[in-house]
């Protein structure tokens, strides 16, 4: 098999962290969690990241600084944002690069499969 694929997971909500860990890693990519915007680059610049899963209201940097970060860095990944609330248009988030915004709740298992189809 190809190597596994590294994903980046990133909010201050540990549960919602362990569940994307428990269902990414089942499906057999690797996970890498980070509690904030700014564990997140450091966790992005520390590893080869593959793809970023990220919250987009959290204490410490926002996923939306943290998607401006990574296409600063000239990284072109996969990029999903994952909302309770609409500060953001799809519109806005659409161009700033970001794959899909997945408001919550979501089906586990529909991102898990959009991770996977974006990384094929």
């Amino acid at each position: 098999m190809a190597d596994k694929k590294t994903i980046l997971c990133v909010d201050d909500e540990i549960d919602i962290l362990e569940l994307f860990e428990d269902e990414l890693e089942d499906s057999g990519f690797n996970v890498i969690k980070a509690g904030s915007g700014n564990e997140g680059i450091e966790a992005f610049n520390n590893n080869h990241i593959d793809c970023l899963i990220s919250d987009i209201r959290m204490p410490n940097g926002d996923g939306v600084s943290l998607v401006k970060n990574i296409k600063d860095q000239g990284r072109d990944i996969p990029m999903f944002l994952v909302t309770g609330f609409s500060d953001y248009s799809s519109e806005e988030l659409a161009g700033l690069g970001v794959s899909a915004v997945i408001f919550k709740p979501f089906d586990l298992e529909e991102v898990v499969q959009m991770v996977a189809n974006s990384l094929k």
